[in-house]
């Protein structure tokens, strides 16, 4: 059922939607609306589920984000494309899923078999997995049906949880009826990851977790790491995946989630060598990876 009111007033008939991603940021931005924090109340948020977050992502939204958004009156609607891991293994040959659709590719780091050179995959698993089927939601809510032209006007405000810290991440919408809209940074002062994290802390709030893929190429050391010492499941998920996508087929070079482009199971995780990986979240990012 759509979400819109049959008022046909202007702005009072925005729809405010939040794309939580349940990593930090997008979690305070929650937290806060449901602690009446921003000028504008929250309509609903939407979170697209890859299939593959880390176990204490399901968590944190099942026993802190869902109690909190119910008590506040702001449903949470998860949707999703697919199982990415699921996906990505069928997919033998590269860029075709076993039933002949097209696989959305993660972004990959690659080495030429005969002459070593370094490369690496266009990143394609944001905009299939979190991007689209948020739209799609939007859309639902907003009561268009499939391949219907949303009237002129913006009708949506879709909040992302993206700091000052990540400046460079803000887009424009590419619909002429979703305005984007980042109440981290227009707020004043504009808010970095750490005070979303000392303002969760203050609230009586538990640690958020870092929203991302279980094997996502673009954690750094010091979240392998983590994955490591902290969850042998799926440690050992993201080491088998890092093997199964090694050779691909129509590819002249292997295929690593890691930077080194060493299998993962050999890496040496140890040294402390965190160049900036999760700064590579800028590159294309709508705000739906790892906020």
């Amino acid at each position: 059922s759509s979400m819109r009111s049959d008022s046909s007033s202007g702005s009072t008939d925005m729809l405010r939607i939040l794309s939580l991603g349940a990593g930090v940021q997008s979690s305070a931005v929650l937290l806060m609306a449901c602690r009446g924090y921003w000028p504008e109340n929250l309509d609903a948020c939407i979170f697209a589920d890859t299939q593959w977050e880390p176990a204490e992502v399901y968590q944190w939204l099942d026993e802190v984000l869902e109690p909190e958004a119910e008590k506040a009156g702001i449903p949470i609607y998860r949707v999703t494309a697919g199982d990415i891991r699921a996906d990505a293994l069928v997919s033998q040959v590269r860029g075709t899923k076993e039933k002949g659709s097209r696989w959305a590719s993660m972004p990959y780091y690659t080495k030429d078999r005969e002459t070593n050179k370094p490369g690496m995959i266009r990143r394609q698993c944001t905009t299939e997995y979190k991007i689209e089927p948020v739209t799609r939601e939007l859309r639902r809510l907003l009561g268009l049906k499939k391949g219907e032209r949303a009237k002129p006007g913006i009708q949506v405000e879709q909040w992302f949880g993206i700091s000052s810290d990540e400046v460079q991440r803000m887009r424009d919408s590419r619909f002429h009826y979703i305005r984007n809209h980042y109440p981290l940074i227009s707020h004043d002062p504009p808010l970095d990851r750490m005070s979303c994290k000392h303002w969760m802390k203050k609230n009586g709030f538990p640690e958020a977790p870092r929203s991302a893929c279980v094997a996502c190429p673009y954690r750094s050391d010091q979240e392998w790491r983590r994955l490591k010492n902290g969850n042998r499941e799926e440690w050992k998920q993201a080491v088998e995946f890092d093997e199964a996508v090694r050779v691909c087929g129509g590819m002249k070079g292997d295929i690593f989630v890691h930077p080194s482009r060493q299998p993962l199971s050999s890496v040496d995780l140890s040294t402390d060598y965190d160049r900036g990986q999760i700064s590579l979240f800028g590159e294309d990012c709508a705000g739906m990876c790892g906020v």
